[in-house]
């Protein structure tokens, strides 16, 4: 066999082999949960914001809430968090229905903050690292694609300096590890399930649930809600201001400098809370994330003395958010 016959029946193992090789790195990748868009973007947090909801708008993606986040007090600078969704993206992350637990992974969160060192900052939900926890190492692609999508889309509206710094929790895995860590979907908490589900089912229990949200003395208020029953979910999204200020005030703990006695509003996209009601088999389930697995994924940074010294406040969160869930389904 020459030469020129051996090349082209080894150019597609060595292809097959390149790609392989590619999409292990991407998986393998050490992902921050956030990202930063654009730093020293010129204008004021309200017009920066009404940029980044305007071109989210204007390109297949849809505003479905927004909020300005409830910081530690002393702190002057401020935060607004727009929440958006897209229907092709959702429908992928929870693989067309048959894993709707993926759907703990969405929405799409951005936040638009002011900081003493870089201005007014844009920086959103890192999706490839979201994808690879809640959806799986397949979906990384696909959200590095979107991901890289967004952040242009969004620097055209605003401008400013493009950064594409990752931050928070770095990790190489999927998954939070050490003292309240772990896989998911193990990190599930599941509050109640009902038999039967069809979509009457879901939209009846996600109206249940609404009313505990509405009726709750706990501070929560409802931000959001994507309504997906036809590939198997409805979520509900809640925040309040005590668990917002507490949590931005503990992870600033460690990375406080006397010219930004608060740097964790950079972890404003943490929020909202998910609720999730969704297809499992025969029955509807209604669940929310194990609040010390959450706060360990979204605030890992903050180091493990901040997390001994607040031991209390995940287990908190998480029976006030069980207490409105139940209140809701009791009616």
């Amino acid at each position: 066999m020459n030469r020129v016959k051996l090349k082209l029946l080894l150019l597609p193992v060595f292809v097959f082999l390149s790609a392989l090789l590619i999409s292990k790195n991407v998986f393998a990748a050490n992902y921050g949960v956030y990202t930063k868009i654009a730093v020293n973007v010129p204008g004021s947090i309200s017009s920066v914001s009404q940029k980044v909801e305007s071109a989210l708008n204007s390109h297949n993606w849809t505003v479905i809430g927004k909020f300005n986040t409830a910081l530690p007090a002393g702190d002057s600078y401020v935060s607004n968090v727009i929440v958006a969704t897209n229907g092709v993206y959702d429908k992928y992350m929870a693989d067309n229905g048959n894993y709707p637990l993926g759907a703990f992974g969405l929405p799409l969160r951005v936040a638009v903050y002011s900081t003493p060192n870089q201005g007014v900052v844009v920086s959103m939900l890192n999706l490839p690292a979201l994808a690879r926890t809640f959806s799986g190492n397949s979906y990384v692609n696909y959200a590095v694609e979107v991901n890289n999508y967004l952040k242009g889309v969004i620097r055209d509206a605003v401008g400013g300096t493009p950064s594409d710094d990752q931050y928070g929790p770095m990790r190489s895995g999927r998954f939070p590890g050490g003292i309240g860590g772990g896989s998911f979907p193990g990190s599930v908490n599941q509050i109640t399930n009902y038999s039967g589900s069809s979509n009457s089912n879901l939209l009846g229990v996600a109206d249940l649930v609404l009313k505990g949200i509405e009726h709750n003395n706990g501070g929560w208020r409802l931000v959001y809600k994507i309504e997906k029953p036809s590939i198997g979910f409805i979520e509900l999204g809640v925040t309040r201001n005590s668990t917002e200020k507490h949590s931005i005030e503990i992870d600033s703990g460690s990375r406080a400098t006397s010219s930004d006695k608060f740097p964790g509003i950079d972890h404003s996209p943490a929020y909202p809370v998910e609720i999730l009601i969704y297809r499992d088999g025969n029955y509807t389930d209604i669940s929310i994330l194990g609040e010390m697995w959450r706060m360990k994924y979204y605030f890992a940074d903050a180091g493990m003395m901040a997390f001994m010294s607040h031991m209390g406040m995940p287990g908190s969160i998480q029976g006030s958010l069980k207490q409105m869930i139940l209140y809701g389904l009791a009616y």
